[in-house]
């Protein structure tokens, strides 16, 4: 349970297999705290959360005894007593091994960020995507202020920062049909008024997207030095409208407002950046929050 999430994917990367789960806290949270969170992370959209990935796990409850929920296999006779352990924040008990499920590497991936003028007009190209029955790996939208913060930190990346949003999108399979796709959502992206669509050239271009997406929260700390994260998830027909609503929000209650978020599945991340020392603004975040 004290294992790094990262370190888990480095360790087994010769082996041509991954640990698909990847909160934007990898680099520090362990697969612990992913199982008692259920963390999910920028890729749930195609591989799911951590309940998807953990086999079984060996629990100390609470009168001391010892118990192991699940199989090696996956399977297990009766109730799915894992699925009820995963998530349970250790109320039940204190997890002290746990048994995942490992992804073989995709042959291929293509790694894309779409630049737009608006954080509604890329949260209708994910609409879009889906509707066209393609499975992205990932699609998450970052909006100019966090653009911003980002490109003003250690985890700057070259994202434009007159942007009103930019919308990573990832695809992972098989190498011969990445050209194809990534033509799709070229064409799809037009049909949305991009403003322009960069395709990570190499490995090394891909992490510095991903450094850019994950280092967002870190990131926050140039805006102030508190930050209330609200974590929904809505129907994804409804973010257009629904990311005009949280933004009228933040500029009725004259509050620093951002957002990155999973929009491929909804998950959204309104992000309120204040100082809890100044009375007036906490009570303001307060309000906005409810």
């Amino acid at each position: 349970p004290g294992v790094v999430n990262a370190h888990l994917s480095d360790a087994i990367v010769h082996l041509g297999l991954f640990y698909a789960p990847d909160p934007s806290s990898q680099q520090a949270c362990t697969i612990g705290g992913n199982v008692a969170e259920n963390s999910g992370g920028p890729h749930t959209l195609k591989y799911g959360t951590t309940t998807n990935h953990v086999l079984s796990v060996e629990m100390v409850l609470p009168d001391a005894s010892v118990v192991r929920l699940g199989s090696a296999a996956g399977f297990a006779p009766g109730y799915d007593l894992v699925g009820a352990a995963v998530g349970s924040e250790g109320t039940l008990g204190i997890v002290t091994e746990v048994t995942v499920r490992l992804v073989e590497i995709p042959e291929a991936v293509k790694t894309m960020l779409a630049i737009f003028d608006d954080v509604p007009a890329a949260c209708r190209l994910v609409g879009r995507v889906i509707r066209s029955g393609m499975v992205p790996a990932a699609l998450e939208v970052v909006d100019r202020r966090t653009i911003r913060a980002v490109e003003a930190s250690v985890y700057a990346a070259g994202l434009p920062t007159d942007a009103g949003a930019v919308l990573i999108i990832e695809l992972d399979g098989a190498a011969c049909e990445m050209e194809s796709l990534t033509d799709r959502i070229r064409e799809l992206a037009v049909g949305e008024g991009v403003r322009e669509l960069r395709i990570a050239r190499d490995a090394d271009e891909r992490a510095l997207f991903w450094r850019a997406r994950k280092g967002a929260f870190g990131a926050m700390g140039r805006l102030a030095p508190d930050l209330y994260v609200h974590d929904a998830v809505v129907p994804r027909a409804s973010l257009p409208e629904v990311l005009e609503e949280i933004c009228a929000i933040g500029d009725r209650y004259e509050l620093t407002l951002s957002n990155v978020f999973h929009a491929g599945d909804g998950n959204l991340h309104p992000n309120i950046s204040f100082d809890r020392r100044d009375e007036d603004e906490l009570a303001r975040v307060i309000a906005a929050g409810r």
